[in-house]
């Protein structure tokens, strides 16, 4: 059997780090379950597999052996079944963090961070959704408050809506406590005006994060999730040019693409680029995904 370390091929080093195994493969171990309100027990390891019950945040399990192909079989009460790897933790282990997915299955994901504060395009999710293209929206809090028509909007297209905190401040220099106050007031206006939780995925402001800023994110029901490579299209000069060369020389196979869609220059840059991105990433069989299929094992993936 393989462990994690070395199924997670483009996966963050961070995730790989903390499900690696360690010196005592003695099974079994006792983990708990992180970054996730709950996740589902199957009955196999793949995401087909019949669900047999739920666990919920901070639960403890028993883990009966090392990983295989991101699955990790547990029991709990006496029930045996498999759960993604991305959310059990054993005692000490860093929090996950999704940088970059799994290599070896050609795909990409885009992501669209909400929060500079300048017009909303929503035309560029527009095309994407004339496209079929799978994306995933992160929208700050209070931006979200001043603009739930938008936010009802993006909704209705389809898009995995996830939470980029609620203001616009860097999460590392702050207290625990201030932490934990803005991405709950994130989730709770989300929930809010969604009508239901937001997907339980997180980026955070300015990609300013760190391992206490994860730990935190991770016991609040949340998957932290980064990226590899950002089109840099927030300032006032940002061009369909510049955007284009940010991102089409830096994409991995796994890598996950940032953008925004309020920025100043968002329609002559995000807006104007991201036809030629699709096309270009087409060309070289690129399949796109959303972040919540970007965790999944390449075997379990569903692209277009």
């Amino acid at each position: 059997m393989l462990g994690a370390a070395a199924l997670c091929g483009g996966a963050t080093a961070r995730h790989a780090a903390a499900q690696s195994a360690t010196p005592d493969e003695s099974y079994p171990k006792y983990g708990v379950i992180i970054a996730a309100p709950a996740v589902n027990v199957r009955s196999c390891g793949t995401i087909d597999c019949e669900v047999r019950y739920s666990i919920p945040l901070g639960e403890t399990m028993k883990i009966l052996g090392p990983v295989e192909n991101g699955w990790m079989p547990i029991s709990r009460d006496g029930e045996e079944g498999w759960v993604l790897d991305w959310f059990v933790r054993e005692g000490g282990a860093p929090p996950p963090e999704l940088e970059r997915g799994m290599s070896g299955c050609k795909r990409v994901a885009l992501i669209f961070n909400i929060g500079v504060g300048y017009e909303t395009r929503v035309q560029v999710l527009e095309y994407l959704k004339a496209e079929q293209i799978p994306a995933s929206v992160f929208p700050m809090g209070w931006w979200a408050e001043k603009n739930p028509d938008v936010l009802k909007r993006i909704q209705d297209l389809g898009f995995e809506i996830g939470s980029h905190g609620d203001q616009r401040k860097e999460l590392p220099p702050q207290g625990d406590a201030a932490i934990t106050a803005d991405i709950t007031r994130a989730g709770d206006v989300l929930t809010d005006l969604l009508g239901k939780r937001p997907a339980a995925l997180f980026t955070p402001y300015a990609a300013a994060t760190d391992v206490r800023v994860n730990g935190i994110v991770a016991s609040l029901g949340y998957l932290p999730v980064g990226w590899d490579v950002p089109s840099d299209d927030w300032d006032f000069d940002a061009t369909k040019e510049h955007v284009l060369a940010e991102v089409l020389p830096k994409v991995q196979d796994g890598s996950i693409i940032e953008f925004h869609i309020d920025a100043p220059a968002s329609k002559q840059s995000t807006e104007a680029a991201m036809p030629e991105i699709v096309q270009a990433l087409r060309r070289e069989g690129y399949t796109f995904v959303s972040i919540s299929d970007m965790m999944l094992p390449c075997t379990d993936i569903k692209s277009v």
